[in-house]
């Protein structure tokens, strides 16, 4: 890869590493000021998955101090730890989440049902982070990988033991120093769980919409009692949707008839769906692209790399851009700016005295809040 890619990668990386661990910041920070939302299982899930991106985007921040020769082994191998948990483990609890949609929104499982089911959403996640990040160690697999340490062999060029079994070598033994079969480790812990994410996440998000689409026809057919029961059953799905900020409450009730509650909510749904799949495509689409360049023998075009490390390293970034789209539009300041920083003020800047709490600093409720967070999610662990 030549310099001035490389350069641009470096850069681009970096602007994009900051804003994402910030948005994933503020996302925390909403999660955890308020009560309700530190109990439901929707907002542990955005806890958990700031929290993973936080640490996968500070890794990436540091990678060219981390990285051989400014760095050495030991600190790409905390590196590469680092980002194959964070990595690995985002994703997989992007699925809890679109799981726990769907389960909501089409099946109408109560908060107490879902709780049953949170040590599952949780920890399996984070056990498939740890577990394969753990075992990348062990086996030596963290090496330098172009723009950070991840799974790769070293020498770069060395024949895996895969290679010389299969007659695709004249070795009659690896010459790789570490890594060996690192690429097969790839596709075990990383490619083929993320385009298996792809799959489930397009199939969540479809179902989902359609069964929104089947409420809508089914509630312009009753009246009366029937339809009052109908949109009771579906006020908990809006509810939970406001959970996560995306629906009020107040804002549909506000339409008065019962066809329109549904009108609303199929359309706020339906643009939910389709921001999650842009977004999945945005961050993962131009590395998908260049392993598959990869896999099929063709050199893989330098401008992908700086692509690549920006859109990767800014999904915290789109989270929080889509986590807050709601609360955005209901502020009522003229101009932009305005609005943007009270959003931001509410985040990070919240250490001050908050008078429902007797004179306590949000922040003091926060830590306390983030200690019983982070213990729910240990006791899931347990609980598995």
């Amino acid at each position: 890869m030549s310099d001035p890619y490389n350069l641009a990668r470096s850069i681009l990386q970096k602007i994009a590493c900051t804003l994402s661990a910030t948005g994933s910041l503020m996302i925390a920070s909403q999660v955890l000021q308020k009560k309700k939302n530190r109990v439901k299982l929707q907002q542990i899930i955005l806890l958990a998955i700031s929290f993973c991106d936080f640490v996968s985007s500070s890794a990436w921040i540091f990678t060219d101090f981390l990285m051989p020769p400014k760095g050495n082994q030991q600190s790409c191998d905390a590196q590469g730890f680092l980002l194959q948990f964070g990595n690995s483990s985002n994703m997989m609890l992007m699925v809890s989440l679109q799981v726990q949609y769907i389960l909501v929104i089409k099946y109408g499982w109560s908060d107490r049902k879902l709780d049953k089911l949170k040590p599952y959403f949780l920890s399996l996640p984070l056990g498939f982070g740890a577990l394969t990040a753990t075992v990348s160690l062990v086996l030596k697999l963290f090496n330098p990988a172009y723009w950070d340490c991840w799974l790769m062999p070293y020498p770069a060029d060395c024949t895996s033991t895969y290679e010389i079994k299969h007659g695709m070598s004249d070795l009659e033994e690896s010459n790789c120093v570490r890594g060996d079969n690192a690429f097969i480790f790839q596709w075990a812990f990383f490619f083929a769980p993320l385009w298996a994410h792809a799959i489930v996440c397009f199939v969540v998000m479809y179902k989902m919409t359609k069964s929104v689409e089947e409420a809508e026809k089914k509630t312009a057919r009753y009246s009366g009692k029937s339809n009052r029961n109908v949109q009771s059953k579906r006020r908990q799905s809006i509810q939970a949707i406001n959970s996560e900020g995306r629906l009020t409450l107040t804002e549909v009730e506000s339409t008065g008839q019962s066809g329109q509650i549904e009108l609303v909510l199929t359309k706020r749904v339906k643009l939910q769906c389709i921001m999650y799949a842009i977004e999945f495509f945005v961050v993962w689409g131009f590395k998908s692209i260049a392993r598959l360049i990869k896999l099929f023998g063709f050199t893989v075009p330098p401008v992908l790399f700086p692509l690549a490390a920006f859109f990767l390293g800014s999904q915290g970034l789109w989270n929080a851009l889509i986590y807050f789209r709601p609360k955005y539009s209901t502020l009522n300041e003229d101009h932009w700016w305005q609005k943007v920083w009270i959003i931001v003020r509410s985040s990070l800047f919240c250490c001050t005295k908050n008078r429902r709490s007797g004179g306590s600093t949000v922040c003091s409720i926060m830590f306390g809040s983030a200690r019983s967070s982070f213990g729910a999610i240990t006791r899931s662990f347990r609980g598995a």
